[in-house]
């Protein structure tokens, strides 16, 4: 039989083996852009020279905007093969996850969907369309992830192996999501290891552009120690952030059928161990400043189930009204019944082996009762397979 000791050893050693490839640092590349449109109206979007944050998102999700500024580029084989790529692949995700997730949603998660609250996804990387789709009317999304936040690449002035290979490293980037509903790290880094693809922003503009959003503004955000923001258009030139900045991007949009209600995304860059995550009391000011928060989990890698996390799993339980994840998020053991009301769907199936020491006995125990158990339509997180994966929802009582 292992003893506890070398069973604690052999879980660290795995633990800090993924987390050096889900948690790989790289070195933060601002563009150099002075071609991209600020906030054009229609007629400017149609007409106008200059690309808008619209056009530019429909362009890299493989949209066609045939009397747009982008127009010149979309016979290119590379942007073809990617157009055709997405058009038949999205189709399909969205009809096997999300529009099961929409459903589930509206019946489900009704008072947090209604509530407008802010969204916090800690360890997000670049997924805005999962909270997007569970909670499609909050206010304000927060993500966070060690992705860097990169920028709007510069098609205009890029060389046919550059266009080439930034769309190549897209669609790898984005495969995994589309098969399987969640990034593997190691995937995603490997495309940003390329010349052009180079953080985040392009996949959430795709996102973007294929849920139909009305892209209004996007600045840079770089957060200062002292808490004071400075705000860089990312129509123009972008400076460095400034050491000990937290770099980020502010995204203000309009959802399909909703004109005159903005909407807001933040993607920060965040480390959320202790060392770090305490670090940055600005940060958690700002996420405070927010209002209650609904805080959606998938695919964590069961962080916060370390020590190391504990900061960071503290301020969710004592800052959020709901709290929706699967078992990957916080464990079980940290709710309070006497703070929460919880709800338990789908099925408990043990951790992927890589993750087999996270096995929760006590959540096992509910699912095995069969008690206050409810379907789940869909597949989501590790096991993304329908009818393998649960979701809890904690509702503050």
């Amino acid at each position: 039989m292992m003893t506890k000791k070398r069973m604690l050893f052999n879980r660290r050693a795995i633990f800090l083996l993924f987390s050096g490839f889900l948690f790989y640092s790289y070195s933060l590349s601002w563009p150099i852009s002075e071609s991209v449109g600020n906030q054009p109206g229609p007629a400017e979007e149609v007409l106008g020279s200059r690309p808008s944050y619209v056009q530019y998102a429909a362009f890299i999700a493989g949209i066609s905007t045939p009397q747009g500024p982008m127009a010149a580029f979309e016979n290119r084989p590379a942007w073809v093969h990617l157009a055709k790529f997405f058009d038949q692949n999205w189709g399909k995700y969205d009809t096997k996850q999300l529009a099961p997730m929409k459903e589930w949603a509206a019946r489900e998660l009704s008072a947090a969907v209604s509530s407008k609250l802010t969204v916090f996804y800690p360890f997000s990387g670049p997924d805005f369309v999962n909270p997007y789709t569970l909670f499609p009317n909050a206010g304000t999304y927060v993500l966070a992830a060690l992705e860097p936040v990169g920028g709007i690449p510069e098609f205009q002035a890029m060389s046919d192996q550059d266009f080439d290979s930034f769309f190549d490293d897209l669609q790898h980037s984005l495969h995994d999501v589309l098969s399987i509903d969640y990034f593997i790290s190691a995937h995603m880094h490997a495309a940003m290891e390329g010349k052009e693809l180079k953080g985040v922003l392009p996949i959430l503009l795709f996102f973007m552009a294929r849920e139909k959003a009305r892209i209004l503004d996007v600045e840079y955000w770089f957060m200062e120690p002292d808490g004071t923001i400075e705000q860089v258009p990312a129509a123009g030139r972008v400076k460095p952030a400034h050491a000990g900045a937290i770099p980020g991007v502010r995204i203000v949009f309009e959802s399909a059928g909703q004109p005159g209600q903005r909407q807001t995304l933040y993607y920060f860059q965040l480390n959320f161990y202790n060392a770090t995550f305490q670090r940055n009391g600005h940060f958690i000011a700002f996420l405070k400043s927010l209002g209650p928060l609904i805080t959606f989990t998938k695919s964590a890698s069961y962080v916060m189930f370390n020590p190391e996390a504990s900061a960071v799993r503290g301020f969710v339980l004592d800052q959020s009204r709901y709290v929706l994840q699967e078992d990957s998020g916080i464990p079980l053991r940290y709710f309070d019944p006497s703070v929460w009301t919880l709800q338990f769907y789908g099925a408990y199936t043990e951790p992927i082996s890589i993750f087999k020491y996270d096995l929760q006995a006590d959540l096992a125990q509910i699912y095995g009762a069969g008690v206050n158990i409810k379907p789940l339509p869909f597949g989501i997180g590790y096991h993304f397979q329908a009818g393998t994966s649960n979701l809890m929802l904690a509702t503050r009582k």
